[in-house]
C-alpha cells in the first residue's frame, strides 16, 4: 500500500476516534481532528475540511472559521482539488479512460499539483456513489456519470478560470 493511502487511512481512523471521543458537534473534537490532519499532511485540504465537517455534522463555514483562529493550521494552497474515483465499480463503467483524460488535460499525474500550483489531482478508492459513476469531485462538488469528453471539458474549464 502506498504512503498516501496509508496517510489517508491513518487520518480516517483518527477522525473516527475524535468523533467517538468528543461526540457529534464538538468543536474540541474538530480542533483535535484539524491538528491531526495538519500533522499527517502538513496542511488541511478542502477535501479534509469537508470530511471533518461531515464527521462532526457541522457546517464547513464553522471549520473554516476555526482554522482562521488556529495559526498552526495551514489550509491547502491549491485553488482546486480534483479527486477521481479509482474504485472497481467506476472502473467497470469506464473510469480508466476518464482518469487518463483528467491526467492528460491537466498534464500531471495523481498526487501532483499543476506547475502554477492551482490544481492538485488525487484519487479516492470509492465515494460510495457507484450507481452514478464514474465520479469526479472538484472542491467537494461531485460530477457524476463522467466520460472522457466530459472530463476533458471540466478540466479545461478549471484550467482556464
Amino acid at each position: 500500500m502506498s504512503g498516501k493511502k496509508n496517510e489517508e487511512l491513518i487520518f480516517q481512523e483518527s477522525l473516527s476516534e475524535c468523533v467517538d471521543s468528543f461526540g457529534i458537534g464538538s468543536q474540541e473534537g474538530v480542533k483535535a481532528s484539524l491538528t491531526e490532519c495538519q500533522k499527517i499532511f502538513d496542511c488541511v485540504s478542502i477535501v479534509h475540511q469537508q470530511q471533518i465537517s461531515e464527521a462532526f455534522q457541522l457546517d464547513e463555514k464553522i471549520i473554516k472559521t476555526m482554522i482562521k483562529f488556529m495559526p498552526s493550521i495551514k489550509e491547502s494552497v491549491v485553488e482546486y482539488e480534483v479527486v477521481c474515483c479509482s474504485g472497481a465499480r467506476c472502473a467497470k463503467k469506464g473510469s480508466i479512460e476518464v482518469l487518463k483524460a483528467v491526467k492528460d488535460t491537466l498534464d500531471i499525474d495523481f498526487d501532483e499539483t499543476t506547475e502554477d500550483g492551482r490544481i492538485r489531482l488525487t484519487t479516492q478508492n470509492c465515494f460510495k456513489k457507484c450507481n452514478l459513476g464514474p465520479n469526479i469531485m472538484v472542491n467537494s462538488r461531485f460530477y457524476h456519470k463522467m466520460n472522457k469528453v466530459k472530463a476533458k471539458e471540466l478540466m479545461k474549464n478549471i484550467k482556464d478560470i
